[in-house]
Order: structure tokens, then sequence, then C-alpha cells
């Protein structure tokens, strides 16, 4: 296959139509980090992916979105001109659209490819084209998304891929596959079924039969210790290696992790001063209008009136309480009067002569204030009897006359209060006005701040994206983490290799003793009935182990091969420069 052309259009930080020519030669993209080269690869990966059919939002450019009119639609596409027998393309595509609510949908994916057939271009499904001319194997291996993914060995399935689809080693699966489990080959099998021969007819011979016992628990009390010392070896080697591997991830992510500890730290910062600042921002407004009397800002020429309503009032009330005062007065004056001028003369106290003379004089029946006699039933006597009655009465509590006021309820007084108490704090209700101006002020120079500061956060979170979107090991949360495990990946890597070394030395003590008990149970086979089933099973065994010896011999000579080819192409590519020399072990 030979790469003619690509063209990327609003994949990720590919916004609009971008078409990439290969020429012949040496094709090399340069840029700084986040200026799409590993994107490139990503979006080639998602055309050679024949096997979803993946409308993810995400993969959208974030410019097209954000430019993109809602209700209306665009497409994004991704496109191979290739040769391969002739001219061939695939294209894949799906189309996207923005409601009302920014609410980005996708739909109409597509994935077709067309071909030369003579001289008519063909049309067929893009899966279909890629699968017959790409190995779907091959395109697996063949996009690096960064530096830390050309070394290949770092993955085991690459390696065993590179084995198996490109030496004999998959001839050798029929008959032996070196697995302990039930995937077996002939060899594998033919092995297993003659030792369980082999062992059968030693039990039957009677004459060896306590010796046989013996030997053959040992067996298989090795045998079932090799199992599990090679299932913990293992176990161990998966670790260990899985535990590097991540530790070299980290290593290859440390810029990436060191960048996103920067903007989460950014970010932090950001997020308090903003919580901060809305803090600040007090927008009571209605509850001040009655709690912190903002309602009467407006209230000077209000209260002015209302002050010349009061004194008005106020004055007409003390008038008339004046006039009422005099019309009462007047009434009293004119009563004294009348009583006293009654009989055309100024009479005398009431308290002369006093109780105890008019008493004398009433029982005397004289006067003897003007010397006259003053018989019982004469006028003279009935005015003295009158005047000591007038007296005894004068003397008696007298009965209050309830005064009704003129103005029952004092509403004006309260009314002349409230308009004093106002008064005083007239100054401060005209400065209301700049009170409110001035917080309405300050809130909006608040928000203002906030604002400025969504800003920052909304291009941190922007960096913070694009750094994820480049970085395909880890999520953001292992980012954050990595450097926190690395003590324990160590740790644990470090016990692992350890525990490999324990391992295999117990493994090759127990082969060494699994070896002498079957030599001591194969002599005693040799004078037994059990003798051919033995010849039988050494012959399966014998022909396992050539078996297993030429598919490592094989595998080896594979790999001197590749790494053959491997340094010639490094030499090739580091032309008068320095280079290492590459091992496969």
């Amino acid at each position: 296959m030979k790469i003619k052309e690509i063209t990327i259009e609003n994949f990720r930080s590919y916004y609009g139509k971008n078409i990439i020519k290969f020429n012949d030669g040496l094709v090399l993209f340069i840029g700084d980090n986040g200026d799409g080269k590993t994107t490139f690869f990503e979006a080639l990966e998602w055309l050679f992916d024949t096997s979803t059919q993946n409308m993810d939002s995400r993969l959208i450019s974030e410019k097209k979105i954000s430019e993109l009119p809602q209700n209306e639609s665009d497409t994004l596409r991704v496109a191979l001109i290739f040769e391969h027998d002739g001219e061939k393309i695939v294209e894949k595509s799906f189309s996207f659209k923005k409601n009302a609510k920014n609410e980005v949908r996708t739909e109409d994916f597509q994935f077709k490819g067309w071909m030369n057939n003579a001289n008519e271009r063909v049309q067929i499904h893009g899966g279909k084209l890629l699968d017959r001319y790409f190995e779907a194997a091959i395109r697996k291996y063949c996009l690096f998304k960064g530096e830390e993914n050309l070394n290949v060995f770092n993955n085991p399935e690459a390696l065993r891929y590179l084995i198996e689809t490109f030496s004999n080693i998959r001839e050798f699966d029929p008959y032996y596959t070196g697995n302990e489990d039930n995937n077996m080959g002939f060899i594998d099998y033919a092995e297993d079924l003659s030792r369980k021969a082999y062992e059968k007819a030693m039990k039957s011979d009677k004459q060896n039969s306590q010796r046989e016992g013996e030997i053959r628990s040992n067996l298989d009390n090795f045998r079932l210790k090799l199992s599990n010392v090679r299932q913990r070896l293992k176990t161990n080697r998966t670790n260990a290696n899985n535990y590097s591997t991540k530790l070299t991830e980290i290593e290859n992510s440390k810029e990436a992790s060191t960048l996103l500890k920067d903007i989460n730290e950014r970010l932090k910062s950001l997020d308090e001063k903003k919580r901060k600042a809305e803090g600040f921002i007090s927008e009571d407004y209605t509850t001040k209008l009655l709690d912190d009397m903002w309602i009467l800002c407006g209230f000077s020429p209000i209260f002015k009136e209302y002050q010349e309503k009061v004194n008005a009032f106020s004055k007409e009330k003390r008038k008339l309480e004046d006039e009422d005062k005099r019309q009462k007065g007047k009434e009293e004056a004119f009563k004294e009067i009348s009583n006293s001028l009654s009989n055309g003369v100024i009479p005398l106290s009431i308290y002369i002569p006093d109780e105890n003379t008019m008493k004398e004089m009433i029982s005397d029946e004289f006067c003897k204030v003007c010397g006259r006699e003053a018989k019982e039933g004469s006028d003279a006597y009935n005015f003295m009897v009158d005047k000591l009655n007038e007296l005894l009465k004068s003397q008696q509590p007298k009965e209050r006359k309830e005064e009704v006021s003129l103005f029952q309820n004092n509403y004006a007084k309260e009314l002349e209060q409230k308009s004093i108490s106002l008064g005083y704090n007239q100054e401060d209700i005209n400065n209301l006005i700049n009170t409110i101006r001035c917080k309405i002020d300050l809130n909006e120079a608040r928000k203002a701040e906030v604002r400025k500061i969504q800003v920052s956060i909304d291009l941190e979170e922007d960096n913070k994206k694009k750094l994820l979107s480049q970085n395909n090991t880890f999520t953001e949360e292992q980012l954050q983490n990595a450097y926190e495990n690395i003590k324990n990946w160590f740790d644990y890597r470090n016990e692992a290799e350890k525990q490999i070394i324990i391992l295999e030395s117990e493994e090759k003590e127990l082969e060494s003793q699994l070896k002498i008990e079957q030599e001591a149970y194969d002599k005693l086979a040799k004078c037994s009935v059990a003798s051919t089933y033995s010849k039988v099973h050494k012959a399966f065994n014998k022909i396992q182990s050539a078996f297993k010896y030429g598919k490592e011999k094989n595998t080896s000579d594979f790999l001197r091969l590749l790494e053959e080819k491997a340094n010639k192409y490094l030499e090739k590519l580091n032309i008068d420069g320095f280079h290492g020399i590459i091992r496969i072990i």
C-alpha cells in the first residue's frame, strides 16, 4: 500500500477541510505540543476501525461547534487515497447538528470505498475495502501516537503478534503448544496419555507395587509443587512486567503529569479567587428596600409636603383648643357672676358666718348679723337655712365632671412626633441615593472581576482538555496520582523480581528432584510388565522435547533476523549520526 493523500475535516483540532499530500521520500510532521501531530494518527485510527460505528461528538472540532449556528449541520470526515493494484479511496464520515439548547447531535454515519475495476470506478463498503487490502492485525501496529508507543516490545502482545505472524511458529501449534492447560497439541496429548498408560501398567505390577506406590506418590507430590511454583512464577513475571510498564509509562508521561499538576493548581487558585469575589457580591436590594429604608431614597419632597401638612394641622389644632378654652372660661365666669348678682348685691363668702353661728341663729330665730328677728317660716329664717345648707353642701366632696377633649385620640401629637423624628434623620435619608448607587457600583465591579476570572478559568480548562486529548496512556485521575503511586509500584516490581529469583531456584530444584524420582521409576519398570509402556512414554517425551527445542529455536532465529533487519534500518535512519544497537532478548 502506498498512501497518496489524506483529507481530515472537522476532526478535533483539524478545523475545516485539511488535505495532506504524500510525495516520494520521507514525510515529516514538525510542531509543538498540541499542534495536532498525535491527532493526525488518531484520525487515521478512527478511519481504520472497521469494527464499530463511532459517532462520538467529542471527535468534532470544538471551534467548528462554537461557530456553528443553531439548527444548522456540518460534517466530520476522514478520507484516504492509496495505491494498491490501482488507486483506491476509503472515506468515513458523519453529520452533526447543534440545536437551540446548544446540544450537539450526530447522525448519518457513512463508510464508503471506491476502487477501479477495468475502466470503471466501483463503490464498495469502506470497511470491506480496508480489510481486503490492509489487514486489521497490521493496521494495529502501523500507527504510533507518541514516542512512547514506538517501543512495541514493551507490549508482550505486540512481540507475540510479530512472531506468530512472520515466523513459522504457528506450524508447531497442531503438534506442540507447551501449555499445561487443556490447550494441547498432538504431541502434548500423546505424551500425557502415554504417561498415564505407563503409570497404569506400573500399578498392575504386583511384584513392585509397594515401591511403585512410594515413587509415584513422590512424583505426584513433586509435579504438584512444580505446577504451583510455575504458576506463582508466571504471576510474578506478569506483575514485574506490568509494574515495569507502568513505571515506563509514568516516566514517558512525566511532562504531561507536570503540566496537568500546574494547570490544576492554577485552576484551584482561580476557583478560590472566584468564590471569594462572588462571596462579596450582595444583591439583596429587595430586602434593603424596607430593612434599610432604601424605599425612602425619594422621600425628601414627600417629607416636605408632609411637614407642611402637619404644621398646618397643628396650628389649626392649637387655634381650636384656644377657642375652646376661652369658651369654657366664659361659661364658668358667667355662671359665677349670675349666682353672685342674682339679688343685686354682693354676697358674703359662703363661710361667713361659720357653721356653728348659722346653726345658733336658726335655733334662736334671730339674725345676729343684721340684729333682726327671724321667725321660723319667715323669709329671713329660710334665707339662713338655705345659707347653712349651701355651706354644708360646699363641704361635701365635689363630683368631678369628666371633660371631653376636643381631640380625643391625640393623633395630631403622634403626627408631630413622627415629623420631628424624620426631621432628625433627613440627612441620612437624603444620602440614601448615594449609598444605593455605591452599593450597585461595587457589586458591578465585583461581577466584572468574576467574569474576568472566569475567562482565565475557561482558558485553563481549554489547555487541560487539549493536554488530556493528546494523552492516551493515562486518565486525568491517573496522571494526578501517577507520582503518588511510583513508590508502591517500585516496591511491587522489586518484590516480584525477588520472588522470580527465588521461584526459579525452586523450579530448578524441583525439576532435579522430579528427574531423580522419574529415573528411579523408569529403572523399576525395566524388570516389570510396564517396560514397553515406559519405552513408548520415553519416545513421546523425547519427541515433545524436540518440538519444544524446535519451537524455541524457530523463535530465536526469527528474533535474531528481526534484530539484524532492525539494526540495518537504524543505521540507514542515522547516516553519519550516533546511534545505538538493538538487542532483542
